[in-house]
């Protein structure tokens, strides 16, 4: 008796073609040939998928180093984040203030320190209000008591040392940026001039301010 060299199976010795798998008798090796040939393929192939595996690990790792400093640079650019107070400025006391020839004058020597000084200045049944503080630098600066993306809430500034901060997002401003750096949530500046002694602030400049209020 004759063996199916494909599946092992017992041939007929004059039989050309095995009964359990078909192979003919002049194929025996072809079968193994040709899963040599699909293993071998299968091997050759193995190499490339490590490649891109590995190529993708090295991707995923650069996109988080890339995301990593984005964020930290975002986080050293972007304005201090304080806790926001809605309680508005109900601790404040507003000092109220009246014009002279359209002008409103505020003394510079009734400034304490570095501490912000909060006014209002009534604009047709209208109240404007303003604050005044003398800066880190010496300067004294001037700014609305609102800012173009909160003022709608009507919660002004509270100043937290050397910080004016927004009571209803919590961003804040360095008292040097004041009056300096505009848009967004920081304090809007106040054109004003000053004598020495005396800071000027027009009506118009402060009526124009009324659309915050």
């Amino acid at each position: 008796m004759a063996v199916c060299g494909t599946c092992g199976a017992e041939m007929q010795q004059e039989a050309k073609f095995c009964k359990a798998c078909g192979t003919g008798r002049g194929s025996e090796g072809a079968g193994n040939s040709d899963k040599k040939a699909r293993v071998m393929a299968g091997t050759k192939k193995s190499p490339k998928a490590a490649v891109i595996v590995a190529a993708a690990a090295v991707l995923v790792v650069a996109g988080w180093f890339v995301y990593n400093s984005a964020v930290k640079a975002r986080s050293v650019e972007r304005p201090m984040m304080m806790k926001a107070e809605r309680g508005g400025n109900s601790s404040v006391s507003y000092q109220p203030v009246t014009a002279e020839k359209g002008d409103v004058r505020i003394a510079l020597g009734g400034l304490q320190g570095s501490a912000a000084s909060y006014f209002v200045y009534n604009a047709g049944g209208k109240e404007i209000k303003f604050f005044v503080l003398r800066a880190l630098d010496g300067t004294v600066r001037a700014a609305l008591d609102a800012c173009q993306s909160c003022y709608h809430a009507k919660l002004g500034y509270r100043q937290s040392g050397d910080t004016l901060v927004c009571n209803n997002c919590g961003m804040g401003f360095k008292s040097t940026d004041v009056g300096h750096v505009t848009g967004g949530c920081s304090p809007i500046p106040l054109q004003n001039s000053q004598d020495g002694t005396t800071l000027i602030v027009k009506t118009k400049d402060l009526e124009e301010g009324v659309k915050y209020f």
